[in-house]
C-alpha cells in the first residue's frame, strides 16, 4: 500500500494515487518473429510521460492512451520486452505499484522477469537514472542512458513542498540525503552514457561520472536534455552493437550531422517537420 506518511507529499490528484495503487504499470511483450529467444530489453519511462504535471494530462496520456515511451522504439534482436513507468515521477523509488512499490521490489521484479535472459536496458532523463541504476544489478550486457540523471543532492536541496513536491518527497525519504547512484553503477555493465554538452543540468551530471570506469561517454555538441539527435534515428542508434557504440564515444557528435549521417538528408528533414509537429500537440 502507499504508505501514509506520503499523504499530502506527493500532492498528485485522487485519480494518480489511485492509478498507481490498482494498475500495474509494466507492460510485457514478446516478439515471436525473433530469431532468437536470448535478449530481454527492458525500456524506462522518464518523468516526461505525463507533463504538464495535470489531472488532465494524466488522464489523457496514461490512462486513456495508456503511454509507454519506447513502445514503438524498439532492440530487434530482443524476444522479451519489458516497458516500465513510473507515474509518481519519483525516479522510481516507490517502484512502480501498489505492489511493488519500491526500488528493491523493482529489481526483484526485474530480475524475475529477465532470468535466463541476456538483458538490455533503456532510458532517457529519469529512465536514464534507471537504466544507469538496474542496469548493472541485472548484469545487463549494455545499458543506454540518454542524459540521465546520476546525483540528485543540489536538486533536493533546492526542492521544497511548493516549488517540487516530487523531490521534496525524495528529501523525506531519505531523511534529508542526497539521491546518489555512483556507486551503485561500478560493474562490469557498459552505460553508454550519451550527454549534452550544452545542457547546464546535464554537464553536471556528467561530472559526477568521471572516473566511473565503465561508464561510456556518447557527446553531443547539444543543449537539449533527453535525446540530442532526431528520434528519426533513435531506432537505428539503439540498435548499434557494442564496439558501434564504442566507435562513436571517440568524439563529439554533432545532432544533425549524426542524424543525416545515420538515415539519410531526406528522413532527416521528415523527421525534423514530424518531430517538431508532435511536440507542438503534445503540449496543446
Amino acid at each position: 500500500m502507499l504508505d501514509s506518511k506520503y499523504n499530502g507529499i506527493y500532492q498528485y490528484p485522487k485519480i494518480v494515487q489511485d492509478y498507481w495503487m490498482n494498475e500495474p504499470n509494466y507492460l510485457v511483450e514478446y516478439n515471436e518473429c525473433c530469431c532468437s529467444k536470448d535478449y530481454c530489453a527492458i525500456y524506462f519511462c522518464s518523468n516526461d510521460i505525463w507533463y504538464p504535471h495535470t489531472e488532465e494530462i494524466f488522464r489523457k496520456r496514461i490512462v486513456e492512451k495508456n503511454f509507454f515511451e519506447w513502445y514503438h522504439c524498439r532492440i530487434d534482436k530482443a524476444y522479451k520486452h519489458i516497458f516500465v513507468r513510473d507515474v509518481f515521477k519519483q525516479w522510481y523509488l516507490t517502484g512502480i505499484n501498489g505492489q511493488i512499490n519500491s526500488s528493491q521490489k523493482l529489481l526483484e521484479f526485474l530480475k524475475q522477469e529477465t532470468n535466463g535472459f541476456k538483458v538490455i536496458t533503456i532510458g532517457s532523463s529519469a529512465g536514464g537514472y534507471a537504466s544507469a541504476l538496474f542496469g548493472p544489478k541485472l548484469k545487463a550486457e549494455k545499458s543506454i542512458c540518454f542524459n540521465g540523471q546520476f546525483c540528485l543532492e543540489r536538486l533536493v536541496k533546492e526542492s521544497s513542498l511548493t516549488t517540487s513536491p516530487l523531490l521534496f518527497s525524495i528529501l523525506k525519504m531519505n531523511n534529508g540525503g542526497a539521491v546518489n547512484i555512483l556507486n551503485d553503477i561500478d560493474s562490469d555493465t557498459p552505460i553508454y552514457y550519451i550527454y549534452s554538452d550544452k545542457s547546464k543540468w546535464d554537464v553536471e551530471q556528467h561530472e559526477y561520472t568521471k572516473g566511473v570506469r565503465n561508464v561510456k561517454c556518447i557527446e553531443f555538441n547539444s543543449s537539449k536534455h533527453g535525446i540530442p539527435f532526431l528520434k528519426v534515428a533513435l531506432s537505428k542508434f539503439i540498435n548499434l552493437e557494442i564496439d558501434q557504440l564504442n566507435e562513436l564515444t571517440r568524439k563529439v557528435q554533432h545532432p544533425l550531422l549524426f542524424t543525416i549521417k545515420f538515415v539519410g538528408i531526406y528522413k532527416t528533414i521528415s523527421g525534423l517537420v514530424s518531430q517538431a509537429s508532435k511536440a507542438y500537440k503534445k503540449r496543446h
